[in-house]
């Protein structure tokens, strides 16, 4: 019964949201392009656009821009470019890596 409870929220989580715009777009966009399945990558970036603010999620999109991927060096010019402080970008980093065990419990199918 539990399996069918959540498969119906996860059902209505991954179809019935709206549709991704701007930001969270770009970073769905991003890990479809890693190879994941279109439907947790939307889940996933739904997740962390409903959990972060503007300027948090137009920062994690330069994480995920692949021109910046490989290199931290160049991800932290872009994202003081962007105006963020040092201070700034650690507490992303930290409210990031809370946040991916929360996203994966919502969005990850639970394997029985």
């Amino acid at each position: 019964m539990l399996a069918l409870v959540f498969i119906a929220v996860f059902s209505n989580a991954a179809i019935g949201s709206t549709p991704l715009v701007t930001d969270a777009r770009t970073l769905a966009d991003s890990c479809i392009a890693e190879g994941e399945s279109a439907a947790l990558c939307e889940c996933y970036a739904g997740f962390i656009a409903d959990n972060t603010n503007d300027r948090e999620l137009s920062a994690l999109t330069v994480l995920t821009d692949p021109k910046h991927r490989g290199s931290l060096e160049s991800a932290l010019k872009a994202l003081t470019a962007k105006g963020l402080t040092a201070g700034e970008i650690f507490t992303l980093a930290m409210k990031a890596d809370a946040l991916q065990d929360k996203a994966k419990a919502r969005c990850e199918p639970v394997e029985e």
